[in-house]
């Protein structure tokens, strides 16, 4: 809740933030709530709420943003996972809205998506 990512080192047994918003050089995570690390050390963080987004922290410290879920602001994204090839990475809207003319409205009982990674990334 307080807009950070921390960090525990189990070897040094030390703790240290990864991002802060509020001195953060590129403030565009809110809401971070799910963390998900790749073999490569990316941290990809969900936004619950905010502007419903996944952000990818690289190992050198820039934020890239990923994805945005768009019209279902009373949701949250969260349940990153890659399949074992790690081509397909797999979201959820936890409460996204029914589909309607084109849209989204209203809370419904989740939507999961895939994105598929081009090769090489």
């Amino acid at each position: 809740g307080d807009d950070r990512i921390w960090v525990y080192d189990i070897d040094a047994g030390m703790i240290e933030v990864l991002y802060d918003f509020a001195t953060s050089d590129n403030p565009i995570l809110s809401g971070v709530d799910n963390i998900t690390v790749t073999d490569q050390g990316d941290v990809l963080v969900a936004e619950d709420g905010g502007d419903m987004q996944v952000v990818v922290i690289l190992p050198d410290g820039q934020l890239k943003p990923l994805l945005q879920i768009v019209g279902q602001d009373e949701s949250e994204v969260a349940g990153i996972a890659f399949s074992p090839d790690g081509r397909h990475l797999y979201f959820t809207s936890d409460r996204g809205g029914q589909r309607l003319n084109g849209g989204y409205t209203g809370l419904g009982l989740g939507i999961t998506y895939e994105l598929t990674l081009p090769p090489g990334l």
